[in-house]
């Protein structure tokens, strides 16, 4: 086989399941595992040692170096101390541990995991600090069930899901800063994502409950749905998760509506549905505000007005004056002020949602200007104009050359682009710079603080973007209109994909490195483009 054959080959087949390989992971790349049953046994060895049992599932390096290179075993069935690091990181990527925050004196010497799969059977003692009875003032409570059941519709078990959400949504423990707030057992656990909500997953008979608490839970409550399902769905062979809202009689009622058929019969002017527990009639509405995926996202154009720029940017000077904590940064904004944060957030992932594809071939985010400040001036009969564009770092969010070290440009370039591309493309590039511009004063605190000088010069840079996009997406609806009178209307719908992949060739032209961002894979398995920095993470 030559090299593309052999790759192609090794995809195919850890697809199948015949070998492992993760070929986007820096850290595995470079070993391919033939013999599920040679890792499983080095797993098998954390899960029987009684000091981590005993520990629920907390275990440091040194302790599992000695588990896998026992000097007591034969030598068969001993694993040498270089691949423990790797054992580390598939461990990670079958989502069975994570690495745990630790303040002790031996953290970095001596790190320690969490082992998900031995957590305890019972809620911890601090579940009640951690859920109180009722939503605090200002918040929202909006619930979904996920329904698991297999081909026929019948419920059935996802075993072992909830130590697999354990670890992929660490991110959002209450431990993420200290590990002794955690709040997870067997059966269920507790999250938390700042302004975005709090939220409880619990294990019921074979159903997930998802509870979400916050001024705007919409956020939150949908990305766990999503995670929820996708885990289900791609882990567990036969089976889905049908997404359900519970019934809203005042009486104590187990009955379950499910989203999708709520959604038909309301498109149906069926404005109520019977409640197949206690048969009382509901109204579809009301039911369906404990379903985000119901209701349409506010889109980046939608909500940044300069009113919702102003006051995020006056966020923003008020969050980096205090404490960076992990948790409880945003414990003094009022329900208004999380509500918006949430809001921002949620355009940004509804738009990058949009291009997932495209990803594969280059970065979705970037930001661009003319070079010429009365670019609308010029003459349109010109070909083609120079614009400054930026690439954008897609975990932070936030523009290379603020991340890059000093004196590094790369990630910034000048272009001459088409002009009738430029027109075509306004509707996405509009809707691009409104959704950076919600996101870049949230970013320039909570994810990597940078300069006042820097956020106001991408400000700058983003404002005058938008002023020169807005007059051409009328030009393009025109465009659009008169050449192609039978082509969707939808601004993103006309965007979608062709816009993307042409301004990655613009920029491979110039650059086929992005600027050294790295190309990597999260646990969804999509594709992002992130500065050096973050590759690690994934």
């Amino acid at each position: 086989m030559d090299d593309e054959i052999a790759r192609l080959f090794i995809t195919i087949s850890h697809r199948l399941g015949h070998l492992t390989h993760y070929q986007h992971d820096p850290a595995l790349r470079d070993i391919v595992i033939l013999r599920p049953d040679w890792l499983a046994t080095a797993i098998s060895y954390i899960f029987d040692d009684e000091v981590t049992r005993a520990a629920h599932g907390l275990v440091r390096f040194s302790r599992l170096n000695h588990l896998w290179d026992d000097p007591t075993r034969p030598a068969d069935t001993r694993y040498p101390e270089s691949l423990h690091r790797i054992f580390i990181a598939l461990m990670g990527r079958f989502d069975l541990s994570y690495r745990v925050a630790d303040s002790t004196p031996r953290s970095e010497s001596d790190p320690q995991y969490l082992i998900a799969q031995l957590v305890p059977d019972n809620r911890p003692e601090n579940f009640a600090t951690a859920w109180i009875s009722s939503p605090s003032s200002g918040d929202l409570q909006q619930t979904q069930i996920c329904r698991i059941v297999d081909e026929k519709g019948n419920t059935a078990a996802a075993e072992g899901l909830f130590y697999q959400l354990i670890v992929r949504l660490h991110k959002y423990s209450l431990g993420r800063a200290a590990y002794e707030d955690s709040v997870h057992w067997q059966r269920g656990l507790v999250l938390d994502d700042d302004y975005n909500g709090r939220a409880l997953l619990e294990h019921k008979g074979n159903d997930v409950h998802i509870t979400v608490r916050a001024p705007y839970p919409e956020r939150f409550l949908a990305m766990l749905t999503e995670e929820v399902k996708y885990l289900v769905e791609s882990f567990w062979e036969g089976l889905r998760c049908d997404v359900m809202v519970p019934c809203l009689n005042e009486t104590p009622c187990i009955g379950l509506f499910e989203v999708r058929r709520l959604i038909e019969n309301k498109k149906g002017s069926r404005p109520e549905q019977p409640c197949p527990v206690c048969n009382v009639w509901q109204n579809i509405d009301s039911l369906l505000l404990n379903a985000p995926a119901a209701r349409p996202v506010l889109t980046g154009e939608a909500l940044a007005n300069q009113a919702v720029l102003d006051e995020l940017s006056g966020l923003r000077h008020i969050l980096i004056t205090q404490d960076q904590r992990t948790m409880g940064r945003f414990d003094n904004l009022d329900a208004s002020q999380k509500e918006l944060l949430s809001k921002a957030d949620a355009s940004y992932n509804s738009l990058m949602q949009i291009f997932t594809d495209e990803a594969k071939e280059g970065p979705r985010l970037f930001s661009m200007r003319p070079v010429d400040p009365k670019w609308l001036e010029i003459p349109k009969k010109l070909v083609s104009q120079k614009f400054r564009i930026l690439l954008w770092c897609e975990h932070s969010q936030l523009p290379l050359f603020v991340l890059n070290k000093d004196g590094d440009m790369r990630g910034i370039y000048e272009l001459d682009l088409p002009y009738e591309w430029v027109v075509q493309a306004a509707p996405y590039l509009k809707a691009l710079t409104a959704t950076l511009s919600l996101i870049l004063p949230i970013a320039s605190f909570s994810k990597f603080i940078i300069s006042e000088d820097q956020f106001k010069s991408i400000e700058k840079g983003l404002s005058f973007a938008q002023d020169v996009f807005d007059p051409l997406v009328y030009a393009s609806d025109k465009l659009t209109d008169s050449d192609a009178p039978n082509l969707p209307h939808g601004a993103m719908q006309r965007a979608e994909g062709s816009t993307l992949r042409q301004f990655h060739s613009f920029i491979k032209e110039k650059d086929p490195g992005f600027g050294n961002l790295v190309r990597v894979m999260n646990k969804r398995q999509e594709f992002l483009w992130v500065h050096e920095q973050f590759a690690g993470e994934y």
